[in-house]
Protein backbone atom coordinates (compact mmCIF):
# COMPACT_ATOMS: atom_id res chain seq x y z
CA UNK A 1 0.00 0.00 0.00
CA UNK A 2 1.83 3.12 -1.31
CA UNK A 3 1.03 6.63 -0.86
CA UNK A 4 1.86 9.24 -3.27
CA UNK A 5 1.08 13.01 -2.83
CA UNK A 6 1.60 15.71 -4.90
CA UNK A 7 -0.05 18.29 -2.42
CA UNK A 8 0.00 22.61 -3.28
CA UNK A 9 -1.85 25.19 -1.75
CA UNK A 10 -1.65 28.31 0.11
CA UNK A 11 -3.18 29.88 3.09
CA UNK A 12 -2.56 33.46 3.41
CA UNK A 13 0.99 34.14 3.92
CA UNK A 14 1.68 30.35 4.03
CA UNK A 15 2.54 27.92 0.62
CA UNK A 16 2.50 24.36 0.79
CA UNK A 17 4.12 22.45 -2.05
CA UNK A 18 5.07 19.51 -1.06
CA UNK A 19 5.84 15.66 -2.74
CA UNK A 20 6.51 12.62 -1.07
CA UNK A 21 5.42 9.31 -1.05
CA UNK A 22 5.18 7.08 1.97
CA UNK A 23 5.60 2.72 1.50
CA UNK A 24 3.87 0.73 3.23
CA UNK A 25 5.32 1.01 6.64
CA UNK A 26 5.80 3.71 9.41
CA UNK A 27 7.21 7.43 8.28
CA UNK A 28 7.91 9.85 9.69
CA UNK A 29 6.49 13.24 9.34
CA UNK A 30 9.07 15.35 10.77
CA UNK A 31 9.81 19.09 10.82
CA UNK A 32 9.32 22.33 12.92
CA UNK A 33 6.47 24.26 14.33
CA UNK A 34 4.59 26.07 11.29
CA UNK A 35 6.29 23.84 8.54
CA UNK A 36 2.91 22.35 7.44
CA UNK A 37 3.01 18.98 8.76
CA UNK A 38 -0.77 19.23 10.16
CA UNK A 39 -1.65 20.98 6.92
CA UNK A 40 -0.60 17.50 4.85
CA UNK A 41 -2.72 15.38 6.82
CA UNK A 42 -5.67 17.89 6.85
CA UNK A 43 -5.30 17.68 2.84
CA UNK A 44 -4.06 13.99 2.48
CA UNK A 45 -7.27 13.21 4.26
CA UNK A 46 -10.11 15.24 2.80
CA UNK A 47 -10.16 17.85 5.55
CA UNK A 48 -8.83 20.90 3.48
CA UNK A 49 -9.04 21.97 -0.07
CA UNK A 50 -5.85 21.19 -2.44
CA UNK A 51 -4.28 21.12 -6.03
CA UNK A 52 -2.17 18.45 -7.09
CA UNK A 53 -2.76 14.92 -6.40
CA UNK A 54 -2.91 11.83 -4.02
CA UNK A 55 -2.75 8.37 -5.29
CA UNK A 56 -3.14 5.43 -2.63
CA UNK A 57 -1.79 2.20 -4.30
CA UNK A 58 -2.05 4.03 -7.70
CA UNK A 59 -6.11 5.11 -6.73
CA UNK A 60 -6.78 8.82 -7.08
CA UNK A 61 -7.95 10.33 -4.07
CA UNK A 62 -8.09 14.18 -4.43
CA UNK A 63 -11.31 14.20 -6.24
CA UNK A 64 -12.98 11.46 -3.08
CA UNK A 65 -15.42 12.98 -0.19
CA UNK A 66 -13.28 12.38 3.13
CA UNK A 67 -14.91 8.82 4.24
CA UNK A 68 -14.50 7.27 1.03
CA UNK A 69 -10.62 7.80 1.01
CA UNK A 70 -9.90 4.79 2.97
CA UNK A 71 -7.70 6.90 5.04
CA UNK A 72 -7.84 7.03 8.85
CA UNK A 73 -7.09 10.21 11.18
CA UNK A 74 -5.92 10.08 14.53
CA UNK A 75 -5.71 13.80 15.67
CA UNK A 76 -3.70 15.21 18.78
CA UNK A 77 -6.14 15.40 21.41
CA UNK A 78 -7.71 12.69 20.75
CA UNK A 79 -11.26 13.84 19.23
CA UNK A 80 -13.46 11.18 21.03
CA UNK A 81 -17.29 11.88 21.31
CA UNK A 82 -17.58 13.03 24.89
CA UNK A 83 -21.32 11.81 25.35
CA UNK A 84 -20.65 8.33 24.33
CA UNK A 85 -19.02 5.74 26.11
CA UNK A 86 -15.58 3.91 24.83
CA UNK A 87 -17.70 0.80 23.14
CA UNK A 88 -20.11 3.37 21.73
CA UNK A 89 -17.12 5.19 20.53
CA UNK A 90 -15.38 2.33 19.17
CA UNK A 91 -18.81 0.78 17.67
CA UNK A 92 -19.70 4.05 15.68
CA UNK A 93 -16.07 3.50 13.57
CA UNK A 94 -16.65 -0.02 13.22
CA UNK A 95 -20.46 0.34 12.08
CA UNK A 96 -18.97 2.22 8.80
CA UNK A 97 -16.01 0.05 8.35
CA UNK A 98 -16.53 -2.10 4.88
CA UNK A 99 -18.29 -5.51 5.66
CA UNK A 100 -15.86 -8.43 6.41
CA UNK A 101 -13.10 -6.55 7.07
CA UNK A 102 -11.10 -5.79 9.89
CA UNK A 103 -11.19 -7.42 13.37
CA UNK A 104 -14.11 -7.68 15.62
CA UNK A 105 -14.59 -5.22 18.46
CA UNK A 106 -14.26 -7.27 21.66
CA UNK A 107 -10.79 -8.31 19.84
CA UNK A 108 -9.79 -4.48 19.30
CA UNK A 109 -10.52 -3.81 22.71
CA UNK A 110 -8.27 -6.39 24.09
CA UNK A 111 -5.73 -5.84 21.64
CA UNK A 112 -5.41 -2.26 23.04
CA UNK A 113 -5.79 -3.37 26.61
CA UNK A 114 -9.32 -1.29 27.64
CA UNK A 115 -11.16 -4.30 27.69
CA UNK A 116 -11.90 -3.08 31.36
CA UNK A 117 -12.88 0.59 29.93
CA UNK A 118 -15.23 -0.05 27.15
CA UNK A 119 -18.89 0.61 29.08
CA UNK A 120 -16.58 4.08 31.26
CA UNK A 121 -17.72 7.44 29.43
CA UNK A 122 -14.72 8.52 27.68
CA UNK A 123 -14.38 11.66 29.94
CA UNK A 124 -13.59 9.56 33.03
CA UNK A 125 -10.38 8.14 30.82
CA UNK A 126 -6.74 9.37 31.58
CA UNK A 127 -4.69 10.98 28.72
CA UNK A 128 -2.92 7.51 28.19
CA UNK A 129 -6.59 6.14 27.67
CA UNK A 130 -7.69 8.65 25.81
CA UNK A 131 -4.92 8.13 22.89
CA UNK A 132 -5.34 4.71 23.15
CA UNK A 133 -9.37 4.92 22.56
CA UNK A 134 -8.41 6.94 19.88
CA UNK A 135 -5.96 4.29 17.84
CA UNK A 136 -8.88 1.52 18.90
CA UNK A 137 -11.58 3.48 16.84
CA UNK A 138 -9.72 4.07 13.71
CA UNK A 139 -8.38 0.61 13.67
CA UNK A 140 -12.65 -0.14 13.98
CA UNK A 141 -13.12 1.69 10.43
CA UNK A 142 -10.49 -0.28 8.53
CA UNK A 143 -8.54 2.11 6.98
CA UNK A 144 -5.67 1.46 4.33
CA UNK A 145 -3.65 3.96 5.92
CA UNK A 146 -3.68 5.76 9.25
CA UNK A 147 -2.50 9.71 9.84
CA UNK A 148 -1.10 10.48 13.34
CA UNK A 149 -0.67 14.04 14.40
CA UNK A 150 1.97 14.43 17.04
CA UNK A 151 0.50 11.40 18.94
CA UNK A 152 3.05 11.97 21.88
CA UNK A 153 2.24 15.77 22.32
CA UNK A 154 0.52 15.14 25.80
CA UNK A 155 2.51 12.30 27.45
CA UNK A 156 5.72 12.08 29.12
CA UNK A 157 8.61 9.96 29.04
CA UNK A 158 6.97 6.37 30.42
CA UNK A 159 4.40 6.75 28.31
CA UNK A 160 5.63 7.99 25.51
CA UNK A 161 7.78 4.90 25.39
CA UNK A 162 4.31 2.47 25.64
CA UNK A 163 2.41 4.28 23.23
CA UNK A 164 5.54 3.95 20.90
CA UNK A 165 5.27 0.36 21.40
CA UNK A 166 1.78 0.08 20.41
CA UNK A 167 1.94 1.83 17.50
CA UNK A 168 4.82 -0.36 16.18
CA UNK A 169 2.74 -3.77 17.37
CA UNK A 170 -0.38 -2.07 15.60
CA UNK A 171 1.92 -2.28 12.50
CA UNK A 172 2.92 -5.50 12.64
CA UNK A 173 -0.40 -6.98 13.92
CA UNK A 174 -2.87 -5.15 11.84
CA UNK A 175 -0.08 -4.71 8.56
CA UNK A 176 -1.38 -0.85 8.97
CA UNK A 177 1.05 1.79 7.21
CA UNK A 178 1.30 5.15 9.30
CA UNK A 179 2.47 8.70 8.57
CA UNK A 180 3.41 9.89 11.69
CA UNK A 181 3.77 13.74 12.24
CA UNK A 182 6.25 14.47 15.05
CA UNK A 183 8.44 17.01 15.67
CA UNK A 184 10.88 14.92 17.89
CA UNK A 185 13.56 13.33 16.19
CA UNK A 186 13.99 10.17 18.96
CA UNK A 187 10.44 9.65 18.50
CA UNK A 188 11.32 9.92 14.52
CA UNK A 189 14.04 7.22 15.17
CA UNK A 190 12.32 4.30 17.17
CA UNK A 191 8.86 4.20 15.21
CA UNK A 192 9.77 4.95 11.48
CA UNK A 193 11.38 2.97 8.54
CA UNK A 194 10.78 6.35 6.35
CA UNK A 195 11.35 9.90 6.84
CA UNK A 196 9.37 12.59 5.38
CA UNK A 197 11.34 16.02 6.69
CA UNK A 198 9.72 19.19 6.09
CA UNK A 199 10.80 23.01 6.24
CA UNK A 200 8.81 26.29 5.51
CA UNK A 201 6.00 23.83 3.45
CA UNK A 202 8.85 22.34 1.49
CA UNK A 203 10.16 18.88 0.97
CA UNK A 204 13.68 18.99 2.54
CA UNK A 205 14.54 15.27 2.56
CA UNK A 206 12.75 11.57 2.06
CA UNK A 207 13.71 8.46 1.76
CA UNK A 208 14.95 5.20 3.65
CA UNK A 209 15.26 6.72 7.53
CA UNK A 210 18.77 5.80 8.50
CA UNK A 211 20.05 7.61 5.16
CA UNK A 212 17.69 10.49 4.76
CA UNK A 213 18.39 11.81 8.48
CA UNK A 214 22.25 12.28 7.43
CA UNK A 215 21.50 14.90 5.04
CA UNK A 216 22.45 18.57 5.61
CA UNK A 217 18.70 19.44 5.03
CA UNK A 218 17.63 17.48 8.03
CA UNK A 219 20.26 18.31 10.56
CA UNK A 220 19.64 21.65 10.05
CA UNK A 221 16.57 21.28 11.08
CA UNK A 222 17.53 19.86 14.18
CA UNK A 223 18.23 21.94 17.66
CA UNK A 224 22.26 21.43 17.92
CA UNK A 225 22.09 19.11 20.92
CA UNK A 226 19.94 16.63 19.17
CA UNK A 227 22.42 16.72 15.94
CA UNK A 228 23.12 12.73 15.64
CA UNK A 229 22.82 9.65 13.76
CA UNK A 230 19.67 6.60 13.74
CA UNK A 231 21.48 3.33 14.78
CA UNK A 232 19.46 0.36 14.45
CA UNK A 233 18.16 -0.99 17.86
CA UNK A 234 20.16 -4.11 18.63
CA UNK A 235 23.27 -2.79 17.94
CA UNK A 236 23.24 -0.73 20.34
CA UNK A 237 23.32 -1.57 24.50
CA UNK A 238 20.87 0.66 26.59
CA UNK A 239 19.49 1.66 29.52
CA UNK A 240 16.63 -0.34 29.10
CA UNK A 241 15.72 -2.66 26.43
CA UNK A 242 15.09 -1.34 23.12
CA UNK A 243 11.68 -2.16 21.02
CA UNK A 244 12.31 0.71 18.56
CA UNK A 245 13.43 0.68 14.97
CA UNK A 246 16.22 2.68 15.83
CA UNK A 247 18.27 4.48 18.85
CA UNK A 248 18.86 8.44 18.05
CA UNK A 249 22.58 8.34 19.06
CA UNK A 250 23.35 12.40 19.68
CA UNK A 251 26.75 13.48 18.56
CA UNK A 252 27.31 15.48 22.14
CA UNK A 253 26.95 11.88 24.06
CA UNK A 254 29.59 10.36 21.94
CA UNK A 255 33.55 10.47 23.00
CA UNK A 256 36.40 9.24 20.86
CA UNK A 257 39.45 7.46 21.87
CA UNK A 258 42.34 7.22 19.90
CA UNK A 259 43.50 4.04 21.19
CA UNK A 260 41.67 0.79 21.76
CA UNK A 261 40.09 1.66 25.55
CA UNK A 262 40.77 -1.08 28.61
CA UNK A 263 38.43 -1.51 32.03
CA UNK A 264 35.46 1.66 30.79
CA UNK A 265 32.05 1.89 32.29
CA UNK A 266 30.67 2.44 29.05
CA UNK A 267 28.44 -0.56 27.89
CA UNK A 268 29.29 0.75 23.87
CA UNK A 269 32.65 0.59 22.02
CA UNK A 270 32.10 1.09 18.55
CA UNK A 271 35.70 1.37 16.54
CA UNK A 272 35.68 3.22 13.43
CA UNK A 273 37.31 5.24 10.91
CA UNK A 274 36.85 8.99 10.51
CA UNK A 275 35.01 9.84 7.19
CA UNK A 276 34.89 13.72 7.73
CA UNK A 277 35.75 16.35 10.08
CA UNK A 278 33.54 19.84 10.10
CA UNK A 279 34.07 22.68 11.66
CA UNK A 280 30.88 24.10 13.72
CA UNK A 281 30.12 28.00 13.33
CA UNK A 282 30.22 27.27 17.24
CA UNK A 283 33.87 26.55 17.22
CA UNK A 284 32.97 22.95 18.08
CA UNK A 285 34.30 19.75 15.40
CA UNK A 286 31.49 17.55 14.48
CA UNK A 287 33.23 14.37 13.66
CA UNK A 288 31.63 12.14 11.19
CA UNK A 289 32.62 8.03 11.81
CA UNK A 290 32.29 4.97 9.75
CA UNK A 291 31.46 1.97 12.09
CA UNK A 292 30.28 -1.55 11.72
CA UNK A 293 26.53 -0.03 13.38
CA UNK A 294 26.16 2.53 10.56
CA UNK A 295 27.42 6.28 10.48
CA UNK A 296 28.24 7.89 14.37
CA UNK A 297 29.03 11.75 14.85
CA UNK A 298 30.87 13.52 17.46
CA UNK A 299 30.75 16.69 18.71
CA UNK A 300 34.49 17.69 20.17
CA UNK A 301 36.30 20.62 20.86
CA UNK A 302 39.31 21.68 19.13
CA UNK A 303 41.44 21.23 21.72
CA UNK A 304 40.53 17.36 21.86
CA UNK A 305 40.37 17.34 18.35
CA UNK A 306 44.29 18.35 18.19
CA UNK A 307 44.89 16.43 20.90
CA UNK A 308 44.23 13.32 19.90
CA UNK A 309 45.50 13.85 16.60
CA UNK A 310 42.45 13.44 14.54
CA UNK A 311 42.17 13.82 11.16
CA UNK A 312 40.39 11.69 8.17
CA UNK A 313 41.66 8.24 7.97
CA UNK A 314 42.45 7.48 11.46
CA UNK A 315 41.06 4.42 13.50
CA UNK A 316 39.72 5.63 16.59
CA UNK A 317 36.90 4.36 19.35
CA UNK A 318 33.47 5.99 20.31
CA UNK A 319 32.30 5.56 23.84
CA UNK A 320 28.49 5.32 24.68
CA UNK A 321 27.26 5.14 28.02
CA UNK A 322 23.76 2.73 28.11
CA UNK A 323 21.72 5.62 29.71
CA UNK A 324 22.94 7.85 26.80
CA UNK A 325 20.39 5.79 24.86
Amino acid sequence: MMLDADIHLRQGEFSLEAAFTAPQSITALFGPSGSGKSTILAALAGLKRMQGQVRLNGRALETLAPHRRGIGLVFQDARLFPHLSVRANIAYAWARAPRHVGPALEDIARFFDITAQLDRPVANLSGGEKSRVALARAVAAAPDFLLLDEPFAALDGTRRRAFIRVLLDMHRVYNLPMLVVTHDVEDAAALATHLVALRQGRVVAQGDFAQASRDAAFQALLDPRDVGAAIPAPQLRSSHTPFEQALWLKADHVLLAAEAPRAISARNVLEGEIAAITLEDSGSHMVELTTGVGTVLSRLTGEAVHELGLARGKRVWALVKAHSV
